[in-house]
């Protein structure tokens, strides 16, 4: 039986997966403290390259096509997750 792809994952599988990412590019953060609520810039004091590297891999696990003006305004892995299944949608609605 196939997997749960991007197109069919639940959001809340999504928001794991992301939450995952986050904790795993990062490093020293633990799971615990990291919500769809967690505000990474606010909340960690975390390098750029730390954060790009973790909207470069949002992008490649979810084939996410966003631009550079999508992501300066997002802040928090909830509006990531917003993102990704706002664009998964409009995939599957063509």
């Amino acid at each position: 039986m196939k997997q749960a792809t991007e197109g069919s994952a639940t959001r809340t599988e999504i928001s794991e997966k992301v939450i995952q990412l986050f904790v795993d590019i990062i490093g020293f953060i633990d799971r615990s403290q990291v919500t769809e609520q967690t505000d990474f810039i606010h909340d960690f004091t975390i390098i750029d390259d730390d954060l790009t590297c973790f909207f470069m891999q949002n992008k490649w696990q979810f084939n996410l096509q966003a631009t550079q003006e999508d992501w300066d305004h997002i802040t928090t892995i909830q509006q990531i997750v917003d993102l990704i299944v706002e664009r998964s949608n409009l995939q599957c609605g063509h």
